[in-house]
């Protein structure tokens, strides 16, 4: 077995956005003075650290809030991935290419109501239609929590699951019947 000697690549604030302490800084800033309600904050920040390390070369990774990967010349295979002008890795670069919108989009939580409206059920029992249909689908509640309006307790699903499983329910083509990934 052959062993890589790392070292540091510099930290999210070197390379990313200078203002911030680190990714959960940046994601917060990005939602601005609305905030993150209605949405797995823990989940985005989850799916965008696993871009952006999916993202890099094998031999780099994110690691907290600082960038490590080989030390030395040899051990740096990054053909193919973007470099800047001084032929190093483009850190910065490759974490721009990640749509952080796009994950955010798949972490709103949506009420059976929010669910219900998204499926066009439109009857006095489309909650309870909503509901049933997650079930059916294998979709499960990411979290519950008190409605400020009612003060009753409901399930919020992910709305990436959502959407996943309504593409892929019976009778949908190719994979239809399948269970979804979100």
């Amino acid at each position: 077995m052959s062993y890589v000697t790392n070292t540091s690549y510099g930290t999210w604030n070197n390379h990313i956005d200078q203002y911030a302490s680190g990714l959960e800084h940046s994601v917060t800033e990005a939602f601005g003075s609305e905030g993150a309600d209605g949405f797995d904050f823990d989940g985005i920040v989850s799916a965008y650290r696993n871009a952006i390390n999916d993202a890099l070369p094998a031999s780099v990774a994110l690691a907290g809030d600082e960038f490590i990967g080989p030390a030395y010349t040899d051990d740096q295979d990054f053909d193919g991935y973007l470099l800047n002008e001084h032929g190093e890795l483009d850190i910065k670069g490759i974490v721009d290419d990640i749509d952080l919108w796009e994950i955010v989009a798949r972490y709103e939580l949506w009420s059976a109501d929010r669910v219900a409206q998204e499926l066009g059920y439109k009857t006095p029992t489309a909650n309870a239609t909503a509901r049933k249909k997650m079930s059916a689908w294998g979709v499960k509640a990411a979290v519950h929590k008190t409605n400020p309006d009612s003060g009753r307790v409901q399930a919020y699903y992910l709305s990436g699951e959502v959407r996943a499983a309504h593409e892929a329910r019976p009778g949908q083509g190719v994979g239809g019947g399948k269970k979804a990934q979100a």
